[in-house]
């Protein structure tokens, strides 16, 4: 890595740095660059976008020479081609990122996860390759500042159904936890179900590139997992009057001509059958969402 870091400097005539933590702060005249498992670069040089992505390129394929074979699963494209241990599936992949790293933190994912894979790209990154779930994010989370006294944070990504989705499924964690500090999402647990729509347009504003080019597969799970029918024009019709009337219980019940308590009820047989509380307005905007995708043709 050391020799990396002074071939790119004399190249860029300019400083280098390797921070850990990708929350380094920002300088405007820097450009950051984020690698599986090789840390931020912090280029003391402002690079354009071309530059970026060669840089970025070379980085990568130096790491990837070095790397431990057992991260290859998820930082190389190929990486599973070499696995020899047979691998469960379906899987979901967690990345668990850590402020500190201890023996008490490996021994947590260990003992929680069982036989499922544990895959450690840095001293405070580790993906799990979960096949069922023992506990919630939000308890391992509770477990991992209790037991370890550290704080952690968790993305779960989509469903990977064979190997060779390993290294996809790993670009979209990093692209999701992106996208989270890019929407100024502070949650300690980012989930792929709940950022589907942030990543579909995500992705629609950059048709073209390859690391970004699967819309298709994303409108599939859409379609999927968030959009579900009502099958009730009554309980549709709430929900639109109650979007006209900028989520008040009170005009909307005025507007219906109903008591506060009966649209309080619908609502709720509303959030039974879809899933969404549409009184939040997260909840709201993927509701809408989803109400427009199953009823446009």
């Amino acid at each position: 890595m050391n020799v990396l870091i002074e071939e790119l400097k004399t190249i860029l005539d300019c400083e280098i740095e390797i921070k850990n933590k990708s929350k380094s702060k920002r300088v405007e005249q820097h450009t950051f660059l984020e690698v599986p498992g090789g840390g931020t670069f912090v280029i003391h040089r402002k690079l354009t976008d071309l530059e970026q992505s060669l840089v970025k390129s070379w980085i990568e394929k130096s790491t990837h020479a070095a790397m431990p074979y057992e991260s290859n699963l998820l930082l190389s494209p190929e990486g599973y081609k070499n696995e020899s241990i047979p691998l469960k599936f379906p899987i979901n992949l967690w990345r668990v990122m850590v402020k500190e790293n201890s023996e008490v933190v490996q021994e947590i994912l260990r003992s929680t996860f069982g036989t499922d894979r544990i895959v450690t790209i840095s001293p405070q990154e580790n993906v799990v390759f979960v096949t069922k779930s023992p506990m919630s994010p939000h308890d391992l989370l509770g477990m991992l500042e209790s037991e370890a006294l550290t704080s952690s944070k968790i993305v779960i990504g989509n469903t990977i159904t064979h190997a060779s989705e390993l290294y996809a499924g790993y670009k979209e964690l990093l692209e999701l936890a992106s996208l989270a500090q890019l929407l100024k999402q502070n949650e300690q647990v980012i989930t792929y179900d709940a950022f589907l729509f942030p990543l579909l347009i995500h992705r629609l504003k950059h048709v073209g590139e390859p690391s970004k080019s699967n819309e298709e597969g994303l409108i599939t799970n859409l379609m999927r997992h968030h959009v579900k029918s009502v099958g009730d024009q009554e309980l549709e019709h709430t929900a639109l009057i109650f979007f006209r009337n900028n989520l008040n219980i009170t005009e909307t019940a005025g507007a219906l001509f109903i008591h506060r308590n009966t649209l309080i009820y619908r609502l709720g047989k509303l959030e039974s059958i879809t899933g969404y509380d549409i009184r939040k307005f997260g909840d709201a905007i993927n509701y809408y969402l989803s109400y427009l995708v199953e009823t446009i043709k």
